[in-house]
């Protein structure tokens, strides 16, 4: 974390905050930030940062909390140019992160009401640079996971099978090179569902399926398999409680990729 943070001040600073060098005298300072309302995320990435410029942050909230409209969530002492200097960086993160919480936890809410076991994941649809910080913001909105990286499980997906031909076979060589891997196959079809349980997949993602694809394909899977069902693409937020009755698992690329800011502002004192 620690030198991501540099690489992201040294993109905002440049040569100095030239404006807080001519125009204030560099005595001490306080500042409040306040914002919402929301779920926050971002809290521990700040106090890293506020570390690296010698500005002190207190607050009595942690990330993953829900904070109403124009709530102080942080208190800055230091000196007015590292405080001055910080602000935009800090605010970003705060503004970016707690909207990714902030997002996943109303779609969290939404499939929960229809089926409370299922789990809403993030994809790797993030931005480069960013996974780890926009995968914790979706665990702090009550979110989970798909995979961090590509080496965390087997998904066997469309292009692998135009190379591979076969489910069954993909299926068999994942196998047989990590045993100890989750496998899980996309399915564009009924019939590509079923093949992937019959052969040994541990999960089946169901990819772009319509709603009443998906019943009949859960239905006959139900029939030969306890499988783990996930279901993804064109789910939205206004269709969420549609598809979550079927699915062990819901996953969504909209959590990190259009999850809208959560306002937050800094103001000295």
């Amino acid at each position: 974390m620690a030198d991501i943070l540099d690489d992201w001040l040294a993109e905002d600073l440049g040569d100095g905050d030239v404006t807080s060098q001519s125009v204030v005298d560099n005595s001490p300072c306080r500042a409040e930030v306040t914002g919402g309302p929301g779920i926050i995320s971002g809290l521990e990435i700040c106090d890293t940062l506020l570390s690296k410029v010698n500005v002190k942050g207190d607050t009595s909230f942690f990330d993953g909390d829900r904070i109403k409209s124009d709530v102080s969530i942080l208190s800055l002492s230091g000196k007015a140019h590292d405080i001055l200097r910080v602000e935009r960086l800090l605010l970003n993160i705060l503004c970016h992160l707690s909207g990714i919480s902030t997002f996943t936890a109303k779609i969290v809410e939404l499939a929960k009401s229809v089926n409370p076991k299922v789990e809403i994941l993030a994809t790797r649809k993030t931005v480069p640079g960013l996974r780890k910080f926009e995968k914790q913001a979706v665990v702090h909105g009550g979110g989970q996971t798909h995979r961090m990286r590509l080496d965390d499980a087997i998904l066997i997906k469309d292009n692998h099978l135009q190379l591979c031909k076969e489910i069954t076979k993909a299926i068999e060589r994942s196998r047989m090179k990590h045993p100890d891997l989750m496998i899980e196959v996309e399915a564009d079809n009924n019939e590509q569902a079923l093949e992937a349980a019959k052969s040994g997949a541990d999960r089946v993602m169901l990819d772009n399926f319509t709603l009443e694809d998906i019943e009949k394909t859960v239905l006959n899977l139900r029939k030969i398999s306890d499988i783990e069902i996930e279901v993804s693409g064109g789910i939205t937020i206004d269709n969420i409680k549609a598809y979550a009755p079927f699915a062990d698992f819901v996953s969504l690329g909209s959590l990190t990729m259009a999850a809208p800011p959560i306002d937050f502002s800094l103001h000295v004192n």
